[in-house]
């Protein structure tokens, strides 16, 4: 049996350029942090939830200051239940430990309790599995990036690694043949590989779509045909056969939609396909895709393969995996003849999750969250405290309104409302938890990234990136009072592309700039972001003028103490903009500098601006639009957050940082 649980999408989790996005928020930057993302060797396991990371002793050096891992936490990527040479029953448990120096796997004999972590070979990188295998053979595949990994689950020796294409993000699919040759799927060029155990050769069989990033899903008939099923701008079924080498789209062109096709092997070994969750179903066979009612399909079989939220749960002997918590550290074995249950505690040794958000709060505070486990979390400046809150929430950005933290959550576009003055509750009736979720804006805002607080005291804007498949990210607007809510869309705003930086001018007007990003999966259509001036009330956009020719992203932006509108492209451009005259004043491009942080561009009360970089610190004396070295960085930051008691806060990896800001003109 194999137990189907929520996930988060690939698309956030691989290197630069597809490595755009994603899911990313983590965008794009994450697999460039992580090997160097903390000054210190991997933490210790973590605390339970809800107590405090006390940093007795601080590091400080040269005005910066590590808090300390703000989640010590890593994430459950898919676990199997296998069987030994030795007659040993295994629970082989994938991780994602983006801020360690490792990728590794637990592997838990569940009969004397014992539970090792075998970490990846030395020269593999440190990047998360998506899908994995347990072959017939008891050999177990999976895979760190473009590489190919083969573990020996009696020796717990990495027997095999391989790159079958170089570049690749990585491998959400595999099955296996009747001859044990082991296939496998990836993102974002969803080339079909395959892997032969016996001959050790690896080879790439075919780009199984030209354009869709997803080869999602694998199955393989008893003729020996292969199927994808293919994502997310235009759904599709193909079919391959790898001894004619054929390849066989089977949904018509004009039938292809916004979605991903998923195949599989029934409990009746045939194989079934259906595009997207209320499209047409099939029946897969010798290349041909046969019209089927959904009800005709035959359930999912156990075949050994896995995707990253999933469990392959049942042992030769009947016993079950039931449970495995890598949040709480244990795992649950049943049997079902008995019904009993044994609860099998573990550990393991992390870097910490990694930071995507922190914010200043409205109680003197910083208040964050993290992604992949994604826990909120708060850092007391008064006693150096860290403590991470129960309950899963994934905010990629947030902004104080009144005593309000109003957050933005991927998956969904959903905006929350947090009360830090009340206890924070994620369980429970609706009505009672805090954070309370209070709009939500998918698809046309998918995953947040900017969240605005209006000076009027009720208004809350957010924007950002839209579904699978989809252009054209909107614009949320929620109003605290009313509790009302609504969104334009990018046919209204800038078409085709993603509004991902705001802030509002003296009149109460927004400006805000764009990204030409599509939702995962989709295609860009424009090569220039935009900047632009919203009249929100009267909804419409009266202004727009691209910035920087070229640039395909406007990082963020901010208004200066001379009323001026400063910004950083995605490629570290510096532009700065008069509202009034409409005109650009101003452009640098940074050599050097590295990139710009998400929300990296800060007004500070001593009259500078301060812009953070993956290399530096940097201050802008506004008028002059001069930049000064403050730092050179501990690491490379990911994203700013605010400044509280003259300490400007940002995150690098797992670690929640801090520089003290010099004095003032």
């Amino acid at each position: 049996m194999q137990v189907n649980l929520p996930s988060f999408h690939p698309v956030f989790f691989t290197k630069w350029a597809f490595r755009a996005l994603l899911v990313l928020g983590i965008n794009a930057v994450l697999f460039n942090l992580t090997t160097a993302a903390s000054s210190r060797p991997a933490s210790e396991p973590g605390l339970p939830h809800g107590e405090a990371n006390m940093a007795a002793e601080p590091s400080v050096q040269n005005g910066f200051i590590d808090h300390g891992v703000a989640v010590p936490l890593a994430s459950r990527r898919g676990v199997v239940a296998a069987h030994d040479a030795n007659g040993r029953n295994l629970a082989i448990a994938c991780s994602m430990d983006f801020a360690g120096q490792r990728g590794w796997v637990l592997v838990t004999d569940i009969d004397t309790g014992k539970t090792e972590q075998v970490w990846f070979p030395q020269d593999v990188p440190n990047q998360p599995p998506y899908g994995s295998l347990l072959a017939r053979s008891g050999k177990f595949y999976t895979a760190a990036g473009d590489v190919l990994l083969e573990l020996d689950v009696t020796s717990r020796q990495w027997t095999f690694q391989g790159v079958p294409v170089p570049g690749e993000g990585c491998y959400l699919s595999f099955a296996e043949d009747s001859d044990g040759l082991i296939y496998a799927g990836s993102c974002p060029h969803s080339h079909l590989v395959t892997f032969n155990p016996k001959t050790r050769q690896m080879a790439t069989c075919v780009q199984m779509d030209p354009q869709e990033a997803y080869l999602w899903y694998l199955a393989i008939d008893k003729s020996g045909w292969i199927y994808g099923g293919i994502g997310t701008s235009k759904y599709d079924l193909v079919a391959y056969n790898p001894k004619t080498k054929a390849l066989k789209p089977l949904i018509k062109p004009e039938d292809r939609k916004i979605g991903t096709a998923n195949v599989y092997v029934g409990t009746d070994g045939q194989v079934y396909g259906c595009c997207s969750a209320d499209g047409p179903w099939y029946r897969l066979s010798e290349g041909a895709a046969t019209p089927i009612a959904k009800t005709e399909a035959a359930p999912k079989a156990a075949t050994g393969a896995i995707y990253y939220g999933d469990i392959y749960d049942t042992f030769p002997d009947g016993r079950k995996i039931v449970a495995y918590d890598f949040e709480e550290k244990y795992l649950e074995i049943e049997n079902p003849k008995s019904g009993q249950r044994n609860r099998i505690p573990f550990n393991y040794e992390c870097g910490g999750t990694i930071i995507t958000m922190i914010t200043a709060g409205p109680d003197g505070m910083i208040y964050g969250c993290s992604g992949h486990p994604s826990h909120g979390f708060k850092y007391d400046p008064r006693d150096g405290s860290l403590e991470h809150y129960p309950g899963t929430i994934y905010l990629q950005c947030a902004a104080t309104q009144g005593r309000y933290i109003m957050g933005s959550e991927y998956p969904g576009g959903n905006l929350y409302r947090h009360d830090p003055a009340l206890a924070w509750n994620l369980s429970g009736p609706e009505d009672q938890r805090n954070p309370k979720k209070v709009a939500s804006f998918a698809p046309d805002i998918y995953a947040p990234r900017v969240t605005l607080a209006h000076p009027d005291g009720r208004h809350v804007f957010m924007a950002g990136i839209p579904g699978y498949g989809y252009r054209g990210g909107g614009v949320g607007i929620y109003d605290l009072e009313s509790g009302e809510s609504s969104v334009m869309t990018h046919k209204d705003l800038i078409p085709e592309q993603s509004t991902v930086t705001m802030r509002v001018l003296p009149d109460g007007l927004i400006i805000a700039g764009t990204s030409v990003a599509a939702g995962h999966g989709a295609h860009p259509v424009d090569a220039n972001a935009v900047l632009y001036i919203l009249d929100w009330q009267a909804r419409k956009v009266v202004f727009q003028t691209v910035p920087v020719n070229g640039a395909n992203a406007l990082q963020v932006i901010e208004i200066g103490p001379d009323k001026l509108v400063y910004g950083l492209t995605a490629g570290s451009t510096l532009f700065v903009f008069d509202p009034n005259d409409r005109k650009i004043l101003h452009q640098e491009k940074l050599k050097g500098y590295g990139v710009a942080a998400q929300r990296g561009l800060v007004a500070a009360p001593d009259g500078y601006l301060y812009a953070l970089f993956t290399k530096g610190i940097f201050r802008i004396t506004p008028g002059t639009f001069q930049l000064e070295k403050m730092a050179d960085t501990p690491g490379p930051v990911f994203s700013g957050g605010g400044i509280l008691s003259g300490r400007i806060y940002f995150t690098i990896g797992s670690h929640l940082w801090s520089y003290r800001l010099p004095a003032g003109p």
